[in-house]
């Protein structure tokens, strides 16, 4: 993608009448610590509001787009077969959320089926330094942080008077355009921006206002109870179910019943967890 430079000349105009920017960033990292041949790309987005931010997956904004769009059409009726086959699963689930002028920040996942929001107490703290350079032709200044558990060097824009940047950065007096570890295990790098005018509606979060809140602590206890049982949800919401019981399911033509789903999805999990370990915030994950 392009960096639109007009764009960045009408930021803080476009700020101040209530329209948003989205700063697009590839985001290069390696999920297992253990396969570090192993590279995922994704694009993800940081959509800056007067009020805040919110950093997440492109690909989760389409989905999101997608799965709206056919719950209208499934709730206005008209007999029209819903179509998901546009749906691509996003590589990266999670979303990040910032409140200004504070940068309250908050981390969004789902372990298994429930939402969390984690809200994260811990801050950045820089060492700006005097060396400067240029990324995709935004001067930009050298800055680094040791945060959760990982050694960062950023490089950000003074021009773009915005002072966030990438997941859970802030803090640097301009746009954070670049961002990794000293491991080189995780890359964001600014690829493009976006105006969205206020006329556009806004696409909240799904599961917005039904998360379970969670502090730090609280979420590492539950991360530790997950991985020793990564369907403890699945079995709690079996028991809880009033009414009729689902005995089978079927996906792609085959049927499955109720231990064999669990099995599945138990294995799916452990998968998943042995798997993507190497987590961007070593600090919260760790046993």
């Amino acid at each position: 993608m392009k960096i639109i430079s007009t764009a960045v000349f009408c930021l803080m105009a476009g700020v101040l009448s209530a329209q948003s920017t989205q700063f697009i960033y590839e985001y290069k990292f390696k999920p297992d610590s253990l396969n570090r041949e192993k590279v995922t790309l994704e694009n993800m987005v940081l959509e800056t509001k007067t009020e805040g931010s919110r950093f997440l997956s492109q690909k989760k904004i389409v989905e999101d787009s997608i799965l709206d769009a056919s719950l209208k059409q499934m709730n206005g009726g008209g007999g029209k077969p819903i179509d998901l086959t546009e749906i691509r699963q996003p590589a990266v689930r999670a979303e990040v959320s910032k409140k200004y002028p504070s940068y309250e920040t908050v981390y969004k996942i789902s372990p298994g089926s429930i939402p969390l929001a984690i809200t994260l107490s811990k801050k950045p703290e820089w060492k700006v330094s005097k060396e400067k350079s240029e990324v995709l032709g935004h001067k930009v200044q050298k800055a680094t942080t040791k945060f959760a558990g990982r050694e960062w060097i950023a490089w950000f824009a003074p021009e773009i008077p915005i002072q966030d940047g990438p997941h859970q950065f802030y803090g640097l007096p301009g746009l954070i355009v670049k961002i990794e570890d000293s491991k080189k295990d995780h890359t964001f790098i600014l690829v493009g921006t976006k105006k969205v005018t206020s006329s556009e509606p806004e696409k909240k979060h799904r599961i917005t206002g039904r998360e379970i809140v969670l502090d730090e602590e609280k979420f590492k206890k539950y991360w530790q109870d997950y991985r020793k049982d990564p369907v403890k949800d699945m079995r709690q919401a079996i028991l809880s179910t009033s009414g009729a019981v689902v005995t089978s399911m079927t996906f792609n033509g085959k049927s499955y019943s109720q231990e064999e789903m669990m099995r599945e999805s138990e294995k799916a999990r452990k998968e998943s967890l042995k798997n993507e370990n190497n987590y961007l915030n070593l600090e919260l994950y760790k046993p």
